[in-house]
């Protein structure tokens, strides 16, 4: 029973139906949950949680109907979907597998649904005596809601079973749960279904009565009703019809669909759920990361987003202002130079590079009244020598100049290493001066002014 089952941190939780809030159940007392007795007694005694209802199932377990928000702290979770969410089909499913059977599902299945059969997950199950499958269908979204949900809060899914498929049947092979204001029918290994029902004992008895004569008149050409059924002769009990029920408000209902419908009712209280035939968590598709990123609430990321977008575009505003006065700046900058340029040198006609021109201009006149520039041989290489310093007389093996700058060669085993070199470097930067050696090993550089 229980105590064989669940240990300090498991649960098993039966999901209340979809339809009564995608959202309800993270705040309100909608989930029934199975836990050990040590956890349910916290909770019953703990502030805050005087109105959890508990329903005993044995010495080592029992039930707490409560909040997700109120769920203690569980390390694995067993889901079991309320019967209404859980469509079982039978259908001849061709000898795929993996990817390329979530793909052919769809297809197969969709004329037996009522829903987009894109919107919905498959998990197939055994072979049924006709040649068929199990295929279980359940709305996607509500899986991944619900399942993401129980991550999140830090729990791991180990199975998600239908309500249906998860009832310990009696000796006549059929079981009938009523909780969460519904009901699950199991009829076989591999058929279940299940009902809505009301409040009031006589909707919930008329309820009870309908289901079972819909479940009749829906059973295979050849096959008996329950009511009719030729059941083992061993057993007191062979002809009673298992009813789990949530609590004791639906044992008058009980008995008057049992006294409508002609068999007994054998009432017990809700069991632990048998292992399923067929796993809800197979039918999920994608990654984790995909389904944590489509289980995102984006409309909680509205203000947030709207914020971050508004941010972005006055940061982006400011940049384009900036960049509008820089460019402002650099064009007054240029027409200046340009007009400096034209000031000086009234005979140019065409002005391209006024700083490059100016310079070509200076360089010239330079050279006219015998005087030498920055850039020619011997300034750069009296700058050189000095960096150099000491070692300028025994360094050099050879120095070409060309196009304002110098080509030098060192002799073998000087300025070799790379700390000497980095040195060198930092010298002729002081002086204004740019050195770049060809290779690690190379011993030629090339010197020009630092600009």
């Amino acid at each position: 029973m229980a105590a064989q089952v669940l240990r300090r941190g498991q649960a098993i939780v039966w999901v209340p139906p979809r339809a009564g809030g995608e959202r309800a159940f993270a705040t309100e007392a909608t989930l029934l949950a199975m836990l050990p007795i040590a956890a349910t007694e916290k909770l019953v005694s703990g502030p805050g949680h005087t109105a959890v209802t508990v329903q005993g199932t044995g010495s080592a377990a029992r039930y707490a109907r409560l909040s997700l928000d109120a769920l203690p702290p569980l390390k694995s979770v067993t889901l079991v979907f309320d019967a209404r969410d859980v469509t079982l089909l039978r259908a001849k499913v061709p000898p795929l597998s993996g990817a390329r059977l979530r793909q052919a599902l769809p297809n197969i299945v969709e004329d037996l649904l009522l829903q987009d059969a894109q919107q919905c997950a498959f998990a197939v199950g055994p072979k049924t005596g006709d040649g068929e499958r199990l295929v279980a269908v359940i709305d996607r979204g509500w899986l991944e809601l619900v399942v993401g949900a129980f991550e999140r809060k830090g729990a791991k899914v180990a199975a998600a079973w239908p309500a249906q498929l998860a009832l310990p049947v009696g000796a006549s092979g059929a079981a009938l749960a009523c909780l969460n204001d519904g009901l699950a029918l199991r009829l076989g290994p591999l058929d279940g279904i299940g009902w809505n029902a009301a409040d009031g004992q006589q909707a919930r008895a008329e309820a009870i009565v309908a289901l079972l004569q819909a479940a009749w008149s829906a059973a295979p050409e050849g096959e008996r009703s329950f009511a009719e059924r030729e059941l083992p002769e061993e057993g007191p009990d062979r002809r009673n019809l298992p009813f789990y029920v949530e609590g004791p408000a639906w044992q008058p209902a009980v008995m008057i669909a049992a006294a409508k419908a002609g068999f007994a009712a054998e009432i017990r209280s809700l069991p632990l759920p048998m292992a399923a035939p067929v796993d809800l968590l197979t039918g999920r598709r994608g990654s984790k990361a995909g389904r944590w990123f489509a289980d995102i609430d984006w409309r909680a990321w509205r203000l947030p987003g709207a914020l971050a977008a508004a941010a972005v575009v006055v940061a982006l505003l400011g940049l384009n202002l900036h960049w509008g006065m820089l460019a402002r700046e650099r064009d007054a900058l240029r027409t200046a130079i340009e007009a400096r340029y034209r000031q000086t040198f009234p005979e140019a006609q065409v002005v391209v590079d006024p700083v490059l021109q100016m310079e070509r201009q200076v360089a010239t006149m330079r050279a006219r009244a015998g005087q030498s520039g920055p850039e020619d041989f011997v300034p750069l290489l009296t700058r050189f020598a000095q960096a150099l310093g000491g070692q300028a007389a025994d360094a050099l093996s050879g120095v070409e100049y060309r196009d304002g700058r110098l080509r030098v060669r060192f002799q073998p085993g000087q300025f070799e290493a790379r700390a000497v070199r980095d040195t060198l470097v930092q010298a002729c930067q002081r002086l204004g001066l740019q050195l770049r050696f060809d290779a690690e090993r190379e011993p030629t550089a090339t010197v020009a002014l630092l600009r």
